[in-house]
């Protein structure tokens, strides 16, 4: 499978204005790498679950990075075994949100004042990465967006290592007891 194969963040979001792509080796097989993907908890990762923690997130030993805190913030949409692929949408205003499913939103909507987020993980070539990709729906919300993601790149960034790594070493792990 060539890692230049379209994703479904590129099928869901193919433009964007901010992105965000952090890349690790796993010499592990799809099937125990997208099983770590699931399974990997916070207490895996420390320095993830310290900086998220900052966010008041529920960041419990126990809690699953990716199924039980990554789907709370929006919705996971299904796609290939190969992906794990989660939708969002923030409104920067005290605006209604608009009507349809967060994936229908974020494919489509462009009412003013919204955010778009497209997360994944994926495992592709022997490397795991996950890409976020983020659509202002106007140059205003754009503008007021860019401080944002400008002062949470490093953390995001520190955050994103952290759980690949701890994805990673699950990986290794069950490929070792199998």
């Amino acid at each position: 499978m060539s890692s230049a194969k379209e994703t479904a963040l590129d099928r869901l979001l193919p433009e964007w204005h901010f992105r965000e792509v952090h890349r690790l080796s796993v010499p592990a097989d799809q099937e125990a790498v997208m099983s770590a993907v699931y399974g990997a908890l916070w207490s895996e990762a420390p320095l993830a679950r310290a900086l998220m923690a900052l966010t008041g997130a529920d960041v419990s030993a126990g809690r699953r990075i990716v199924t039980d805190s990554l789907s709370a913030m929006g919705d996971v949409i299904p796609s290939d075994g190969d992906e794990f692929l989660f939708a969002g949408i923030q409104a920067l205003d005290d605006i209604p949100r608009p009507e349809g499913t967060t994936a229908e939103l974020v494919a489509g909507c462009t009412d003013p004042g919204i955010v778009k987020v497209g997360m994944n993980l994926r495992y592709a070539d022997g490397v795991l990465s996950t890409e976020t990709r983020v659509l202002a729906t106007d140059e205003g919300t754009r503008r007021r967006f860019r401080p944002y993601w400008l002062f949470i790149r490093f953390g995001s960034g520190l955050t994103r290592m952290s759980m690949l790594r701890a994805i990673r070493a699950r990986a290794l792990r069950q490929a070792a007891g199998a």
